[in-house]
């Protein structure tokens, strides 16, 4: 029997080894809770530049688009499989690939990750943003997007995320009565097998004008679930 019980787990830690659990899920928490988004892949990202185009936006926004998904005059936010690993998405607004066609609408955001972890950001000669990374393993965005509101957007993403890796993001709306964002400004996206990117949750900016979440790779449930598996055979050998 205890033969039997070691190469039971043996089985369930490489199975958990084999697992691509570094590139699957990110759990999100709010004011509201907490819930997952599962990721899924697009071909974006396929250059080292730290600068992301306009065209890798409007594939993002076309992308979903085709599954039902509204984005223009909100704030998308998505895990994504790249050429550059686990991506965190921001798409704010609509970009049909053109490029800036106007500035007359503006959001703050302040966003903190791992030191470890790749940035892309559109309109970076337009924006005013700034990469602090200090000594202690993290590093922050803060920066000022400014988009023309009517066909054209804005973004950033963190990239390169793997399991444990968490990030933390702080909105402020500075767009006022501009109106180039809905009043259910944010849409959480995430991938299901059965019915493709959906939109897994939505909510508004706080009376404030400022919105915060942060946000968590987690094991994907096959991983998560032999690990438990694995806790409860170890508890039972322990009786």
């Amino acid at each position: 029997m205890k033969r039997i019980r070691s190469l039971f787990t043996t089985t369930i830690i490489t199975c958990i080894v084999a697992a691509p659990t570094s590139a699957g899920v990110i759990q999100i928490s709010n004011g509201s809770g907490s819930f997952d988004l599962n990721a899924h892949s697009m071909g974006l990202f396929d250059t080292s530049s730290p600068y992301l185009s306009s065209a890798d936006l409007a594939i993002a926004h076309a992308t979903l688009n085709n599954w039902g998904i509204t984005t223009d005059g909100k704030i998308t936010l998505l895990p994504v499989n790249t050429s550059q690993g686990l991506s965190f998405i921001t798409l704010i607004d609509e970009e049909l690939g053109e490029g800036d066609n106007g500035t007359n609408a503006s959001l703050g955001i302040t966003s903190t990750a791992s030191s470890a972890l790749g940035m892309f950001i559109n309109d970076s000669d337009q924006d005013s943003w700034q990469l602090i990374q200090p000594p202690f393993g993290s590093q922050t965005l803060g920066a000022t997007f400014v988009w023309g509101s009517a066909g054209s957007g804005d973004g950033f993403a963190w990239t390169d995320l793997t399991l444990g890796d968490a990030v933390s993001y702080s909105f402020t709306n500075l767009d006022g009565d501009g109106g180039a964002i809905d009043a259910e400004a944010f849409q959480f996206v995430g991938w299901n097998d059965t019915n493709g990117w959906e939109i897994v949750s939505s909510n508004g900016f706080k009376v404030d004008g400022s919105s915060v979440f942060t946000g968590m790779v987690i094991p994907a449930p096959p991983a998560a679930m032999m690990l438990t598996v694995l806790i409860m055979n170890r508890r039972r050998k322990r009786r």
